[in-house]
C-alpha cells in the first residue's frame, strides 16, 4: 500500500525531531526515525495493526514508542494509508486535533 503524508503529519513528525534535536541526544533522534518507518512498514503489510481511535472509528492509532504515536487512516479501495498526525502522549489529549 501507498503511503502518504498529510502536511500536518509532516509538519507534527519534524516538531518531534527537532525536540529530540534540541532537548536529546542523536541517538534517541536516529530511534525515533527508525522506529516510525519500522511501524510504517508494518501498517503497510497489515494496515488494521493499530486500534481504532476511540474518537472516531476510521482513525487508528499507532504507537512509535511511549511517549510519541500517530494516527492514521486506511483507504482499502485505493490501496492507500494517510498519515494524519504525529501527537506526543504526555500533552493533554483535548488538545489533539485529526
Amino acid at each position: 500500500m501507498e503511503v502518504i503524508w498529510s502536511a500536518k503529519a509532516k509538519s507534527t513528525f519534524f516538531s518531534v525531531i527537532e525536540y529530540l534535536n534540541a532537548n536529546w541526544t542523536q541517538k534517541e533522534m536516529v530511534q525515533f526515525n527508525r522506529r516510525t518507518f519500522i511501524t510504517i512498514n508494518a501498517i503497510r503489510k497489515n494496515p488494521g495493526i493499530f486500534p481504532a481511535s476511540s474518537k472516531n472509528k476510521d482513525v487508528r492509532r499507532a504507537i512509535v514508542d511511549k511517549n510519541n504515536s500517530f494516527y492514521y487512516k486506511i483507504d482499502a479501495y485505493h490501496q492507500k494509508i494517510f498519515l494524519l498526525t504525529f501527537f506526543d502522549c504526555r500533552q493533554d489529549p483535548r488538545k489533539l486535533i485529526i
